[in-house]
C-alpha cells in the first residue's frame, strides 16, 4: 500500500475542506435542500475523512509543546 506523506499545512488545508463540506451538508440537510440521503452521505464521508486527516497520536513529533517552543 502506497502512503502519501503530507506536511502539516496540507493536512490543515484538507481538514478545513472536509470540515467545510461536512458543515455545509449538515446545513443543507437541516434546511431540506436536496436529497437528504445523498447530502447526508456526502457529509458523513467528509466527516470520516476529517477524522482520518486530523487523527494523530498525542506524543507524535512535533508535539504542541515543541511547536510552542519553536514559536517563542
Amino acid at each position: 500500500m502506497m502512503m502519501i506523506k503530507l506536511n502539516k499545512n496540507q493536512l490543515d488545508l484538507l481538514g478545513t475542506i472536509f470540515g467545510a463540506i461536512a458543515g455545509i451538508c449538515a446545513v443543507l440537510v437541516t434546511q431540506e435542500v436536496g436529497d437528504a440521503k445523498t447530502v447526508g452521505t456526502i457529509g458523513g464521508v467528509a466527516t470520516v475523512l476529517l477524522g482520518v486527516v486530523t487523527q494523530r497520536p498525542a506524543n507524535a513529533a512535533p508535539t504542541t509543546e515543541d511547536i510552542e517552543e519553536q514559536n517563542q
